[in-house]
């Protein structure tokens, strides 16, 4: 992850902004014992939304589940889903 200072982040924020777009980490903004993160509002979304699916009880279960049903060619169209 590319690392900055406070002090560098201030001078260069239009530069940490294109460069967050680009790192799929982000840019890490150092100030004495504290990093903050800076990363596109679409990647903060995407974790807030990997984040609430977790949540899901068995959801991993269930992929994993439907996964195998799909490779054995037990699926169903959209007609039988949705009449």
């Amino acid at each position: 992850m590319y690392q900055v200072t406070v002090d560098y982040a201030k001078v260069n924020l239009d530069e940490l902004c294109e460069r967050a777009g680009k790192e799929p980490e982000g840019v890490a903004i150092v100030r004495e014992n504290r990093s903050y993160v800076l990363i596109t509002y679409e990647e903060w979304e995407s974790l807030i939304e990997t984040a609430e699916l977790m949540k899901v009880p068995n959801l991993l279960k269930q992929v994993e589940v439907a996964r195998q049903e799909y490779q054995k060619g037990e699926v169903l169209n959209m007609d039988q889903v949705f009449g």
